[in-house]
């Protein structure tokens, strides 16, 4: 049963880690569209800040999943911290 709990694990950290990079990447060509264009563009920068943000969740929740909970913790404060800037410059565009 052990075995079984720790392959799940390698499993989930895995998906996480490709999570991970599809949001990077998307977050990259998103931020490069964005800074050609901003004026055009600007409703993009919310959407950055919130990929960012569930790239620290993903973080924080696989830092937990292993023995590093303060790093886990400090990551997960970081996505917080990503969301309230999201929604702060969603509203600062011209958002409800």
């Amino acid at each position: 049963m052990f075995s079984t709990e720790n392959k799940f694990r390698k499993i989930i950290r895995t998906i996480i880690d490709i999570f991970n990079a599809v949001l990077g990447i998307g977050a990259v060509v998103f931020a490069v569209m964005a800074f050609i264009d901003t004026a055009g563009n600007r409703w993009m920068f919310p959407v950055i800040f919130v990929m960012g943000g569930a790239m620290n969740l993903l973080t924080g929740i696989k830092y937990f999943m292993t023995d590093k909970r303060n790093a886990g913790i400090i990551t997960i404060a970081a996505a917080a911290i990503l969301v309230v800037i999201s929604i702060m410059s969603y509203i600062a565009i011209g958002g409800r």
